[in-house]
């Protein structure tokens, strides 16, 4: 069996208190620990104050390495997404239509946000995963260095400063290995695709002498792209349509109803559609002209055009997106690291990692399509339609047609991103005397990103190359004679493949842009006691810290230009700095005393200086009470802050358009929530009966969307109380309850100029943050321009409760068992994006935030053999719970609950293996058109099997 060492046990026992997750050592365990044996001073998540076998001061989840390993989990971010505490961020699974997030691994701690989920690398922090963004990528981070990962739930800004308004994730790598070991573990589902590798070779040992201690790691890990057609049930998807029988809104009958199967659309295909006045057409491979086959029909339903549906049966000739639909990005990663501690003397060292990581991933999505456009019509003399067709034409007497089609010739468009990370850290710790230690660091983190679109095309080539006639020497060219001299190749598009190559390599085209991320950071760290109280000893932590983010980024011109297939950017800069101090106090206040076995108060206070948000503080206050030893209460309340990120302030943005209804019009005036609209339209000049001009609704309005560099920090009020209970009747029983609250104000949301134009007059009056964001005609009175760009108007309300319960026991010769359950129970959870009450989102129940979320694991463990068998349950919910009945059927969606049955046995003390079935029921997400696909919060991947080896030399 696997020995425990020294520093496992120091661990377990700083962490007695902690809310745990699998591998939690029991307390009557570590009671007896501890009295066999000494253990030096360590740091634990959520304190810098250096404590001996002390408690944890806010409740902590602890996962390590290893019980990564058994799992089968190859990513830091897989675990950290299960927990019952968080909810999925970015991931492959979310990502691939976020152009420059593909593949981006974040946690986020009680659904509050990535960027408010501040992630460290050994109590320090790390280079953001993305431009702009102050999100860590934990792809960055190879499993096999990872001795433990910490998690505190709850605000600790004022312990690590900025960001950690839902938590810190400390992710402590390994030290102490000696030798090498190489690690191996494959992923195979039940049907193809989705297929995960890792490889990792580790090597560490004491030099000079035992004074340089050195730790090395690659690894290189590969997961595989998973298509909606590789699973039955994505295959077969779960949507909705109207529901024909459907009146109005008052005949008690859901305006929509589920529908499962697909549903290609109708009016759109790879071989090119139109409408005549004799019906709608289309062509087969070849180009000839045919009538469209809508196969089983047109699905009722409202549409734009002729009310009888946008959708038809599963075998008719439309385009069908489930062909094109992509459920996990893939992800191909290298990650080295360097880790090296040399001691100057026993009381001084010098410590250095390096981290070098680089990967490769691309969303994809279908070709590009050309739908309704002035510039998207075919002619009646094409020199590539057919007779057949040209005869319709004249017969209908069109003399050109909109054509719609998903033009295939081109491929599937992709979005390639390319990530290095470079972080380097150099530091001084050691210890002044036996009472204090300190820490001194300097580090510089840089991220490189590269994007490629490829399947791009240019846009005016592709209109040039389609209108195509005959020459006077019987020629096929392009039109326009301009084009002609630049090049231009005539191109067919009537059938499937029928462009020459030529044409294809004249039309198409990919872009890129590069960007650009540095962080530097600088800091000290002094902790110790600084008197010796009657019941122990007041210890105090002392922190300075300085720290600069920059973010860069360069596209291509063609980006800036707007000339290819629906993308642009324009270039974009931007930086800032900080300045923290920050106080930590640890005051023992009664020790072994009748009702008071222990209390003990925590105090921090931090001070910070941005450049952009200007002065913040943070505080937090503590409290930890045993009336006897089997009982302890724990209580902490606290201010947190998080200031905004180089995207959100400096984003130059670009070039959008809106559908703008503008309140003050004579029919809009009256229909505010209460007199504020019409008063301040009135004041600003627009009402007794002011219109916009005649063509203002006509149209969409241009307008842009950017960063605003006048943005302010972010503010939570959170607290938690709880208790950790630990009889002594029962051995290695532990059960633990956590009550925790977050009021965030001020929070950032981007604003459209809808709820712009809206708040600005429906508020207390014309001088508030909304009025600034567009601007009229000083004649007309319309609203000419508009930005859309983030302010400080949200707030979150968000309650809820974790629980936790573990129970080891031994059965004679059976062997060894252990119970252990963590579950998180929402409360509440209330987001307004506006600060208006008619804006309040209520989501708690819903599917992205169940009531429920729970881990539970039974293990078994027989000499070298050990059992697991884990569950991750996700309570019932609805789809909305401002769900009526005329809305839909189908807003109900069940419990979900998975089960892994996961193995390791000990061949020798050098050779492990691993095994298991993951998924092992192969449980589909809820055949629900909200959630059928997953949406990251449901497995994909369906049945799993999971083969793993270490072998340690």
């Amino acid at each position: 069996m696997r020995m425990e060492s020294t520093l496992s046990k120091s661990i377990k026992l700083a962490l007695i208190s902690a809310v745990g997750v699998t591998g939690m050592v029991g307390f009557g365990a570590v009671a007896q620990e501890q009295e066999a044996e000494e253990v030096e001073r360590i740091e634990v998540t959520g304190s810098r104050i250096k404590r001996i076998g002390d408690l944890s001061p806010t409740p902590v989840t602890v996962v390590t390495g290893a019980q990564m390993a058994d799992m089968g989990i190859t990513n830091v971010a897989d675990i950290l997404n299960q927990l019952p505490s968080s909810t999925v961020g970015l991931s492959p699974e979310t990502s691939n239509n976020f152009i420059f997030a593909n593949g981006l691994n974040t946690t986020n701690l009680r659904g509050l946000g990535a960027d408010r989920t501040l992630v460290l690398v050994n109590g320090r922090r790390f280079v953001a995963g993305s431009n702009g963004n102050s999100a860590v990528d934990l792809n960055t981070i190879p499993t096999a260095i990872v001795e433990r990962i910490e998690v505190v739930t709850g605000g600790a800004s004022a312990v690590y400063g900025s960001d950690a308004i839902a938590g810190v994730v400390n992710i402590i790598t390994r030290k102490d290995i000696q030798g090498a070991e190489v690690d191996l573990s494959y992923i195979q589902p039940e049907q193809s695709g989705g297929e995960e590798m890792q490889a990792s070779f580790t090597f560490g040992g004491d030099y000079l002498d035992g004074k340089l201690s050195s730790v090395f790691n690659v690894t290189y890990a590969e997961q595989k792209q998973l298509k909606a057609t590789d699973r039955d049930f994505l295959s077969n998807p779960v949507g909705s349509i109207h529901n024909p029988d459907n009146v109005d809104g008052e005949d008690g009958l859901p305006a929509r109803i589920q529908y499962e199967g697909r549903k290609p659309l109708s009016w759109i295909n790879e071989a090119g559609t139109f409408f005549t006045s004799e019906g709608q057409f289309t062509f087969d491979e070849n180009g000839n002209l045919k009538p469209f086959d809508y196969g089983e029909g047109l699905i009722p339903g409202p549409d734009y055009a002729n009310n009888n549906g946008n959708y038809c049966g599963p075998s008719c000739e439309g385009y069908d997106p489930t062909n094109y639909s992509f459920i996990r990005t893939p992800l191909e990663r290298w990650v080295l690291t360097f880790n090296n501690d040399y001691e100057i003397n026993d009381d001084h060292k010098i410590v250095s990692e390096i981290t070098y990581a680089k990967y490769d991933t691309h969303g994809e999505s279908s070709p590009v399509f050309h739908t309704y456009d002035p510039a998207n019509t075919v002619k009646a003399d094409n020199a590539f339609l057919t007779a057949e067709t040209k005869a319709l034409l004249d017969r209908t007497g069109a003399d050109e047609f909109t054509f719609y089609r998903i033009d295939t010739e081109f491929g599937n468009r992709k979005y390639e991103q390319e990530r290095e990370t470079l972080r380097f850290m150099l530091g001084l710790e050691g210890a002044i005397n036996d009472n204090w230690e300190y820490s001194v660091y300097a580090q510089k983190g840089a991220l490189e990103e590269t994007t490629l679109w490829t399947g791009e095309i240019w846009d005016q080539r592709y209109h040039q190359a389609k209108d195509a006639i005959v020459d006077a020497n019987g020629n096929i060219v392009c039109r326009d004679e301009a084009a002609r001299a630049a090049g231009c190749v005539p191109l067919n598009l009537f059938g499937v493949n029928q462009a020459s190559q030529e044409a294809i390599d004249w039309v198409q085209t990919s872009a890129g842009r590069s960007a650009d991320t540095d962080q530097f950071s600088a800091g000290a760290f002094l902790s110790g006691s600084v008197y010796e109280l009657p019941a122990g000893d007041l210890g105090v932590a002392f922190s300075i810290e300085y720290r600069k983010e920059e973010a860069s980024t360069t596209p291509d011109q063609a980006l800036i230009d707007g000339t290819i297939f629906g993308n642009t950017a324009v270039p974009s800069d931007g930086d800032y700095d900080v300045t923290e101090a920050a106080i930590e106090m640890s005051i023992p206040v009664f020790d072994g005393m009748f009702l008071a076995d222990d209390l003990t108060f925590d105090l921090a206070y931090r001070w910070m200086d941005y450049s952009t948000a200007g002065k913040e503080d943070a505080w937090k206050l503590g409290v930890s009470w045993a009336p006897i030893a089997d009982l302890r209460f724990r209580a902490n309340k606290s201010k947190s802050v998080r200031a905004p990120n180089i995207g959100e302030l400096f984003d130059p943005g670009g070039q959008t358009f809106a559908s703008i209804t503008d309140v003050c019009d004579v029919a809009n005036i009256d229909q505010g929530p209460n007199e504020n609209r019409k008063k301040n339209c009135t004041a600003a000049g627009y009402g007794n009966g002011w219109n916009p001009t005649d063509d203002w609704y006509q149209g969409s309005r241009p307008g842009s969307i950017s960063g605003n560099p006048d943005l302010d920090a972010e503010t939570s009020r959170d607290y938690t109380i709880g208790f950790v209970y630990t009889p002594s009747f029962i051995e290695d029983f532990s059960v633990t309850m956590d009550y925790w609250s977050f009021e965030i104000t001020d929070a950032i949301n981007y604003i459209s100029v809808n709820t712009a134009v809206r708040y600005c007059y429906d508020s207390e009056s014309l001088d508030n943050i909304y009025c600034g964001l567009f601007t009229r005609d000083s004649v007309t009175g319309n609203i000419i321009d508009f930005v859309e760009r983030p302010v400080n108007s949200a707030s979150f309300d968000v309650k809820g409760l974790d629980i936790e319960t573990d129970y080891r026991f031994s059965l004679d010769s059976l062997g060894d068992f252990r119970i252990h359950l963590i579950a998180t129970y929402l409360e509440k959870w209330e987001y307004n994006p506006t600060g208006f009450e008619a804006d309040l989102q209520k989501d708690v129940g819903e599917y992205t935030d169940p009531r429920w979320k729970a881990r539970f694991t039974v293990s078994w463990t027989y000499d070298e053999l050990t059992i697991d068998a884990l569950a991750n349950y996700r309570h019932s919910a609805v789809a909305s719970n401002d769900w009526q009945p005329e809305n839909n059927n189908y807003n109900d969606i069940p419990s979900h609950t998975t089960w892994d049955f996961t193995g390791t046995y000990d061949v020798n003390q050098d050779w492990t293996l691993r095994f298991g079935v993951l998924n092992a029921f192969d449980k589909a997400p809820p055949r629900n058109p909200y959630v059928y696909d997953g949406d990251g919060l449901y497995d994909t991947q369906g049945r799993a099997f999971f083969l793993g080896t270490n072998y340690r030399f």
